[in-house]
């Protein structure tokens, strides 16, 4: 079986193993095994396509980062935030079925919806298959508003 390790090493990403056994936030939720596994991975920030300026089509959260910037709303619905997009859009898991999502941050931040569905995009595939888009160079969603057009087409 192929792990979050196994494609970072392949693809030479610079990451750093953690214990996440002692984080108190995390060990409250239940993690599937792909998400502790993935967890386990990000003891540095990495981000994808760094634009010059430092913003980067894909930032995924060290673990300290990752616990700051969770959100109720996202939290309530078994979303976990482990990231961001270009434009701030939240890369999310869905804990319940292991998908990555994006939560649009400017709905979510303004309070701008009813329910998380309001302002949430699910993709059917999880963070395994992203990481491999990323890092292949495939075409792939960078916000929550590519998300929804790419949706269409998977």
């Amino acid at each position: 079986m192929t792990t979050i390790e196994d494609i970072l090493r392949k693809n030479g990403v610079n990451f750093q193993p953690i214990d996440i056994s002692h984080i108190s936030f995390l060990m409250s939720l239940s993690l599937p095994d792909k998400v502790k596994n993935y967890l386990q991975c990000m003891g540095t920030t990495i981000k994808y396509h760094e634009t010059n300026y430092g913003s980067a089509w894909t930032t995924l959260y060290n673990i300290k980062d990752l616990v700051e910037h969770q959100h109720p709303a996202c939290n309530k619905n078994d979303l976990l935030v482990i990231g961001n997009g270009l434009n701030g859009d939240l890369l999310t898991i869905n804990l319940r079925n292991n998908h990555i999502a994006y939560v649009f941050h400017d709905d979510l931040w303004e309070e701008n919806y009813l329910n998380i569905e309001d302002v949430y995009c699910e993709l059917p595939f999880d963070i395994e298959v992203f990481l491999n888009m990323v890092l292949e160079g495939k075409t792939y969603p960078i916000d929550g508003t590519m998300a929804e057009k790419m949706k269409l087409f998977f």
